[in-house]
């Protein structure tokens, strides 16, 4: 999260400062995280932007999920007001209903908690449920809750536009063939083998970054320009590389290689396609098996299982 110099803000810190953490709590955020479920609380985590949020429905690659906050004094007329025996952080909890959004699964980071008022798909109560209030409406934009729910505001944008793979138009073969460049150019100008020339040229595999900065000057166009042409990725693949599950191997392989997380997870991609391109066809991969392949042989090169 953003750290703005408000005494919202800073009441926020002090809460968080004062949180004697319960041990099933510890136990959780300490586990491997797997896959979410609604219920759950998670923090969430995009460059140097951090929020903690209640996930209400999960789909194959999105969470709905509202912003959890510790500070109860804050709040809206759409904020859930709950007490502390709901979930087991054990601490009164405000959940912004209000700020609900649609975030990608690669921003969830850690699960720190589970909730025990059951919640429907948007976020509201159901019937079952009990010990809970609505907060009161902000009286002013001038008000304190006012400033304290843009900050949120802001936070969940950040996290909805997250992303970090690649979008691809397909229209790579066509461009390499209207620049009459065939296997032969491309070996030459790539430095690759023969059978990834000819999977580029057939649209079975992307062109991976570096590749795309040595061809860019040949073909006369932008660096995007050129990564934008690639096929598109493998949906499974992309999915595979956003589970939280494999967060921390994205951690360590960004540590070992010095680059950002973004990089690495687009690093861990391209040599996971390169291969699968050569041995089989992609629609036919087993994803994660050749992920943890990937994984397994470049982290154990740097010393770190």
């Amino acid at each position: 999260m953003s750290q703005p110099s408000s005494s919202a803000y800073e009441r926020l810190r002090a809460a968080t400062a004062r949180l004697a953490v319960p041990e099933v709590v510890r136990a959780t955020t300490a586990a491997p995280p797997g896959d979410p479920c609604p219920g759950q609380i998670w923090r969430a985590v995009w460059d140097d932007v951090v929020e903690i949020v209640a996930v209400t429905a999960v789909d194959a690659t999105t969470v709905f999920a509202l912003p959890v906050s510790l500070e109860t004094r804050f709040h809206d007329s759409q904020t859930l007001l709950l007490p502390a025996s709901a979930s087991t952080l054990n601490q009164p909890l405000a959940l912004w209903c209000g700020l609900a959004s649609r975030l990608p699964w690669c921003v969830l980071d850690r699960q720190v908690s589970q909730l025990s008022v059951p919640l429907d798909a948007e976020g509201s109560p159901t019937p079952t449920a009990t010990e809970y209030r609505y907060g009161s409406p902000i009286p002013s934009a001038a008000a304190q809750a006012s400033e304290f729910r843009a900050v949120l505001a802001d936070t969940m944008d950040v996290l909805t536009l997250a992303h970090w793979a690649p979008q691809g138009s397909g229209d790579l073969a066509v461009l390499l063939k209207q620049r009459g460049l065939g296997p032969a150019g491309l070996i030459q100008h790539l430095g690759i083998e023969p059978p990834r020339a000819l999977a580029l040229l057939r649209a079975r595999t992307p062109l991976t970054p570096r590749e795309a900065s040595l061809l860019a000057p040949v073909l006369g166009l932008p660096l995007d320009d050129v990564l934008a042409a690639n096929p598109p990725l493998p949906d499974d693949l992309v999915h595979e590389l956003s589970r939280p599950a494999r967060r921390g191997q994205i951690r360590r392989l960004a540590q070992l290689t010095n680059t950002t997380e973004d990089d690495a997870r687009q690093q861990a991609l391209f040599a996971t396609l390169a291969l699968a391109a050569r041995q089989e066809r992609p629609a036919e991969a087993d994803w994660p098996a050749r992920v943890d392949r990937f994984f397994d042989v470049h982290l154990s090169q740097g010393g770190q299982q």
